[in-house]
């Protein structure tokens, strides 16, 4: 907005701070030239309110006051009152950097959500992994058991089966003997028979 069109709208509106605080009704509007800047001095008036009804007023006692602005303090002028920054208002250029950075800002946030997520992903498939290495580990431990106890079993039964041949060994050697005593004994009852023939008259 021009500096020459703000200067008609100022005039019998009310001036109104950022924070909704009213400084006062401006009664006065004077421009001049500081250090080759336009600035507007407004002479406000106080203001009543009646909050029973929840009108304000101009009120026509107490001392007016001089508010010092420049055209960039001036937010938004409307039919009844005029808004004021009073340099807390950026500019506008620092806006439109402030959007982008919002907007960086906000793709940040969503990457970082998405790394999260990403993460979070991440870690239960880990968890699964070391699940199933923990379970192969477990059939490990029980294979290796089952190892020893087969070498064992393996052990015992090659020590069975020596036992077992040395008894089958014993057991001809046995069968042997007594072949050879059933000859004897039958060579000797022969000769006892043929003895006892001898000495019959």
């Amino acid at each position: 907005m021009e500096d020459k069109a703000l200067f008609g709208q100022l005039h019998g509106k009310y001036a109104v701070d950022i924070e909704g605080n009213i400084r006062g009704y401006v009664e006065d509007v004077d421009v001049q030239f500081v250090e080759g800047e336009i600035t507007f001095q407004l002479d406000v008036s106080p203001v009543t309110q009646s909050y029973g009804r929840g009108i304000i007023e101009r009120s026509r006692y107490g001392p007016k006051v001089r508010l010092v602005i420049k055209p960039r303090d001036i937010v938004s002028v409307g039919k009844d009152c005029i808004i004021i920054g009073f340099g807390r208002i950026p500019d506008l250029k620092d806006i439109d950097r402030f959007k982008l950075v919002m907007a960086e800002n906000e793709g940040l946030h969503i990457r970082v959500r998405e790394c999260q997520e990403e993460r979070t992903a991440a870690l239960a498939k880990l968890k699964e992994r070391e699940d199933e290495v923990l379970e192969l580990r477990d059939r490990l431990r029980l294979l290796k058991r089952k190892e020893e106890e087969f070498d064992l079993l393996k052990e015992e039964l090659a020590k069975k089966n020596g036992e077992l041949e040395a008894s089958r060994a014993y057991l001809r050697h046995l069968e042997r003997m007594d072949g050879r005593l059933t000859k004897l004994l039958r060579h000797l009852e022969q000769d006892a028979d043929e003895g006892t023939d001898d000495i019959i008259p």
